[in-house]
C-alpha cells in the first residue's frame, strides 16, 4: 500500500524539488529532503518518497503528487496532520491518501499520473507587487497576449520541442505532446484575470507598449523536457514584445535549434498547479 500526498511549496528557497547530495557548503535544501525528513521523524526511520515532478530551483507547486510506503501503518488524516506540523512554513501537505499500485508493485506518480499543469506568471508593469513578487516575474515591458496565444497555439499536439529544452536536458527522446497552451489577462494586479481570449484593458489593440498588467500562460502536457515550459514563455514574450513573428514558433518546432529560441523564463514566476491523478479531482481526496 503506498501512501500519496498532494503537496504546496513555495519554491523561492529551495534548490528544486529532488534531493541533492551535500555540497561544500554542507546539506542543499529541496523539498524532498524536507519532506523526508519530517517523514523520518514521524516513523523513526528512514523513509524514501517519489515525486511526479522534478521542478527546478526556485520553481513553485500547488499541486506536486508525492508517493511512499510507510514502515507502518498510520491513517492518511494523521499522516497529513503530523507532517504538517513538522513540515517548515515553505511547505505543506494539502491531501493524503492510501492506493494499491498495479500487481502490489508501489504506486508510480511519476508515469502514472494523467498528466500535468503548470502555470506561469508575469507582471508587465513598472510597479512591483510585494505580496507576489517571489510568485511571477517582474518583467516591466507591455506585452501583447493576442498575437503570444495566436503562437502559442502551434505548441500545441505532438511535436519534437528540441528548441525548447535546456542544454543541460538529458533526456534521449525530444518529443512531446503538449494538450494546450492558453493565456488569459487583466488589468488589475490583485483581481481576476480574464477568460482565455478576452482581453480586459489593453489600449490601442494591445500593441507592444500598451498592453495588461498582469499575463498567466497555462500550460497542459504529459511530460516536460528540462526547462521546456520556461523557454516556451520566453519565446512566447518575444513575440508579445514585436521581436518576433508568430510563425516562428512554427519554424522552431519543423527544425529544432535551442540557439534560435528564445531565453529561459525566470524560475520564480512557474507553478506546477497540478498533477492529474486518475479518479481524483483538483487536489485528490481530502484528509
Amino acid at each position: 500500500m503506498s501512501t500519496l500526498l498532494r503537496v504546496a511549496y513555495d519554491g523561492s528557497a529551495f534548490h528544486g524539488f529532488a534531493r541533492q547530495a551535500a555540497g561544500p557548503g554542507g546539506p542543499i535544501r529541496t523539498v524532498q529532503g524536507e519532506l523526508e525528513t519530517a517523514l523520518a521523524g514521524l516513523y523513526g526511520a528512514p523513509v524514501p518518497t517519489r515525486g511526479a515532478s522534478r521542478t527546478d530551483a526556485g520553481v513553485h507547486a500547488r499541486g506536486q503528487l508525492v508517493a511512499f510506503e510507510g514502515p507502518r501503518a498510520i491513517p492518511p488524516r494523521g499522516v497529513a496532520r503530523a507532517l504538517n506540523g513538522r513540515l517548515p512554513p515553505d511547505v505543506a501537505v494539502l491531501a493524503a491518501w492510501e492506493e494499491h499500485g498495479h500487481d502490489g508493485a508501489p504506486v508510480d506518480v511519476r508515469r502514472g499520473n494523467a498528466g500535468k499543469h503548470y502555470r506561469y506568471r508575469i507582471r508587465c508593469t513598472d510597479a512591483r507587487d510585494p505580496l507576489a513578487v517571489h510568485g511571477e516575474w517582474s518583467l516591466r515591458r507591455r506585452l501583447d497576449p493576442s498575437v503570444m496565444q495566436a503562437a502559442a497555439r502551434a505548441l500545441e499536439g505532438t511535436h519534437d520541442f528540441g528548441s525548447f529544452r535546456s542544454a543541460h536536458c538529458q533526456a534521449t527522446s525530444t518529443e512531446r505532446t503538449i494538450d494546450r497552451v492558453t493565456l488569459r489577462w487583466g488589468a488589475d494586479p490583485r483581481g481576476p484575470l480574464g477568460d482565455p481570449g478576452r482581453l480586459d484593458a489593453v489600449a490601442d489593440g494591445g500593441a507592444p507598449g500598451h498592453g495588461p498588467d498582469v499575463i498567466e500562460v497555462d500550460v497542459h502536457g504529459s511530460a516536460f523536457l528540462y526547462n521546456m515550459v520556461r523557454i516556451m514563455v520566453g519565446t512566447l514574450v518575444e513575440v508579445g514584445l514585436g521581436r518576433r513573428p508568430v510563425d516562428s514558433i512554427a519554424q522552431l518546432l519543423s527544425i529544432p535549434d535551442r540557439t534560435r529560441a528564445g531565453p529561459t523564463a525566470p524560475a520564480c514566476g512557474l507553478t506546477l498547479m497540478e498533477v492529474r491523478w486518475p479518479g481524483t479531482a483538483g487536489a485528490g481526496p481530502q484528509w
